[in-house]
């Protein structure tokens, strides 16, 4: 078998940039692994959504089965959502299971590792890590010897907003792949490894954000184009470790897009009459006052601008201190509005879920579990024929009951409804508030959003030369992996070996092994904290990914 492997995560990433970047020459060390190495879509999970991609390259499941359908959970008996993290993942991590087999393991930066648990080796979590958690790095101690080799160590980007300079913002990221890139080498070199991952989240906040500078072609900056720069420059640094029996593997979590419009599914539940407020005084006030626009969605842009003025004189600390300003919950139509007893559907999710309020399952369900199938067919229906105002095209074709997409032991979890849009120019926004007035509007702090398809590179012994892989899906990378080091696969995995960018002798000589869960003896994860979670979900919002 082949030696260590090395995983290069750049979350985002997409291929028709990468492909048209490689031949201007302005990505030097992709142009080679693409001539070396194999290369190719990598298909993200429906839909395409950080949480549950990354949750399913980690375990090499669906989302029925590890839990994570988004970035949310639903609490228990309330109608409250709270960011999912690594003790929700119902099944082994690669990582717990390498570490099983006594091969050292190293994992710097992949989003939901948060809080990072026991492995052979270490581990430095990414997004959403709390900034004043005792949880940062397993061994717990491993966090300080991060901190002398990259005093400035990020565990994510900074959350841009309007008034932050987008030069400025760039560069401070770029600096952090830097960072990245240093502490990654130096652990690669000082520490034994055979399973290393060094994830970079800088390519999707820059598309996010910058996408619309990006699409106007400017001459002179591009910082779409300087922030995969910099991913590349960290690739070819790190590619400069490995040994020529060594694997490196580079892979996104799903693509990117431009995006210019929003779907605003609890309005239209509102609207549609799903969704029922409660009838008294204040809520008639709000519901007036929404009506009228005063929504989160104006008042957002003013305090992104006012942010950087009151950072400056001290009265802030982070953007998450605007956006999770418990006032604003008290001054905005939201959920504490709504009415549940007579309320048949509602949406957790950021990016295109629908739940049914059925009795028995949520805490104060209106529908009887018999006609719950007969509203969520009326749901689809209307869905289907749903027209964005802005285009007068359909919104969505692409509309799927849970239990089409997920199986296993955590489906019922998932959404009853799930859509992707057929223009994904335009977002499901359904994370619990009502964020705007209108079903649709067009997109303000965001021009750039997920696409279905990523990137998957892989070069090294075994591995077919200048190939393009066409039947990729992000589950396939786990138990891919695993052959590759020698180690069983998982017999649970939904995901498969990619036979098709190895070679023929490869594969021959090379025979796959498989074993049980019941085999790893993996104990099981303690549940976060209530303050933890709650700056998850600040974090989530000053990042753009929920309202």
């Amino acid at each position: 078998m082949s030696g260590r492997v090395l995983v290069i995560g750049i979350d985002g990433g997409e291929f028709s940039l990468i492909r048209k970047w490689i031949r201007q020459g302005k990505l030097p060390n992709l142009e080679k692994i693409t001539k070396k190495g194999s290369y190719g879509y990598l298909t993200s999970t429906i839909p395409p959504i950080t949480g549950a991609a990354w949750s399913s390259f980690q375990t090499g499941t669906n989302p029925g089965k590890h839990g994570a359908f988004n970035w949310f959970k639903r609490v228990k008996n309330a109608y409250k959502a709270t960011p999912v993290n690594a003790t929700d993942i119902a099944e082994p991590t690669l990582w717990e299971i390498i570490s099983k087999f006594d091969k050292k393991v190293g994992v710097i930066g992949v989003p939901v590792t948060y809080p990072p648990g026991k492995v052979n080796g270490y581990i430095i979590p990414g997004l959403l890590t709390p900034s004043k958690s005792k949880k940062q790095s397993y061994p717990a101690d491993f966090i300080k010897e991060v901190r002398k080799i990259v005093p400035d160590f990020k565990f994510s980007p900074k959350e841009w907003t309007r008034g932050y300079m987008p030069r400025k913002w760039v560069k401070e990221m770029i600096e952090d792949v830097a960072n990245k890139t240093k502490l990654t080498a130096h652990l690669m070199k000082e520490k034994a490894w055979d399973f290393m991952m060094v994830h970079f989240m800088e390519t999707d906040q820059v598309q996010h954000f910058m996408w619309h500078h990006f699409e106007k072609k400017e001459k002179t900056w591009n910082p779409v184009l300087k922030i995969y720069q910099a991913v590349d420059r960290a690739i070819g640094t790190l590619k400069e470790s490995l040994d020529s029996d060594d694997t490196l593997y580079i892979m996104s979590d799903h693509g990117f897009g431009p995006l210019r419009y929003n779907f605003h599914i609890d309005t239209w539940l509102l609207k549609e009459g799903y969704i029922k407020l409660k009838k008294n005084i204040p809520t008639a006030l709000k519901k007036f006052l929404f009506n009228l626009g005063f929504t989160k969605e104006t008042f957002y842009p003013v305090g992104e601008f006012l942010y950087p003025v009151l950072r400056k004189y001290g009265l802030l600390e982070t953007v998450l201190d605007l956006v999770g300003n418990p006032w604003l919950e008290r001054l905005f139509l939201s959920s504490h509005n709504v009415d549940w007893k007579s309320t048949k559907a509602y949406s957790h999710s950021e990016i295109g879920h629908i739940y049914l309020n059925i009795k028995g399952r949520e805490p104060r369900g209106m529908l009887e579990p018999e006609e719950a199938e007969e509203e969520r067919e009326k749901i689809i229906e209307k869905l289907k024929n749903l027209k964005n105002p802005f285009t007068g095209k359909k919104i969505t074709s692409k509309v799927f009951r849970g239990e089409e997409l997920y199986h296993g032991s955590k489906v019922n979890g998932a959404p009853d409804i799930v859509f992707l849009p057929d223009d994904m120019e335009i977002l499901g926004k359904g994370a619990y508030e009502f964020l705007s007035h209108h079903v649709v509007s067009k997109s303000r702090s965001q021009s750039g959003h997920h696409r279905l398809k990523g990137v998957l590179f892989g070069i090294g012994p075994g591995i077919k030369k200048g190939y393009e892989v066409r039947d990729a899906h992000i589950m396939d990378m786990a138990p891919t992996i695993l052959y590759q080091m020698g180690l069983p696969i998982m017999d649970y995995m939904d995901g498969k070996v990619l036979n098709s960018m190895f070679e023929e002798k490869y594969l021959e000589e090379n025979e796959k092994q498989y074993t049980t869960k019941s085999s790893l003896g993996i104990e099981d994860r303690e549940a976060l904290d209530e303050e933890e979670e709650e700056e998850m979900k600040k974090r989530l919002k000053g990042l753009g990914y929920v309202s």
